[in-house]
């Protein structure tokens, strides 16, 4: 264990734990956008910004996510400089995804008014932060999508953004989003991953005929666990009798 400060408090870490990891456990707010402990930090969406160094030392800003505590660490979240940088990150974001109400949630929390200075021509809800793609490729392992073009123009989807062949309808990447700018819907015949364009059909369990997941999703777990094949032939509450 090593003793950091964080806002002129002493508290105990275990050292090499992320600076996010030790604020969120002593209950100290830090906005993240792109953080998710399923899969490796990155600090893309810069929203976790901090004020960091050793004491006597030249403190710099860095991403909360990302950084690793050691003994003597000093922490700021809320400082002038902070504030500064967070607002910017949150200015340029709003630019991209200016429909995107978690910002507005985030600028109100840390009491920011953002001004609204920049505007792009292809701005939607997605903000860039790569969660989709790194939950489809470091958790479920389908690696469906990736980031296409380059700058302003970066978008994610299936390569050259066309419907991903290799997803497989799990929808995790719908659920980690931070913006809820991935869409599904579903009927009892197919699941629809609305940002992708991909349609895949439903199974059904072998025995009440409730469609539990698409075949896909089903085919890529059975491989992914080694489970038996009857396993998945069956809903959840029916394997339960």
């Amino acid at each position: 264990m090593v003793e950091i400060k964080i806002n002129g408090k002493t508290v105990q870490a275990n050292e090499g734990e992320t600076i996010l990891e030790v604020a969120t456990r002593e209950g100290i707010y830090i906005p993240s956008l792109c953080h998710h402990e399923a899969v490796a930090a990155t600090g893309a969406c810069r929203m976790c910004v901090v004020e960091a160094g050793k004491a006597g030392r030249k403190k710099k800003i860095v991403t909360a996510c990302t950084f690793p505590v050691s003994a003597g660490v000093e922490v700021e979240t809320s400082n002038d400089r902070v504030k500064m940088n967070q607002k910017l990150v949150l200015e340029l974001l709003m630019s991209r995804a200016p429909q995107a109400k978690i910002l507005d949630e985030i600028a109100c929390r840390l009491d920011l008014e953002v001004p609204r200075r920049f505007e792009m021509a292809n701005a939607d809800e997605c903000i860039l932060c790569g969660l989709c793609v790194r939950v489809c490729d470091e958790v479920v392992g389908a690696n469906a999508i990736t980031f296409n073009s380059r700058g302003a123009d970066t978008k994610v989807g299936g390569p050259l953004m066309e419907s991903p062949e290799d997803c497989i309808g799990c929808a995790a990447c719908v659920y980690v989003c931070p913006t809820d700018c991935i869409k599904m819907t579903e009927t009892a015949e197919a699941r629809t991953i609305v940002k992708w364009d991909r349609v895949l059909p439903m199974k059904k369990c072998a025995e009440c005929g409730w469609p539990f997941m698409p075949n896909f999703q089903a085919l890529q777990f059975r491989k992914m666990t080694e489970v038996p094949k009857e396993f998945f032939s069956l809903c959840p509450d029916c394997r339960k009798h």
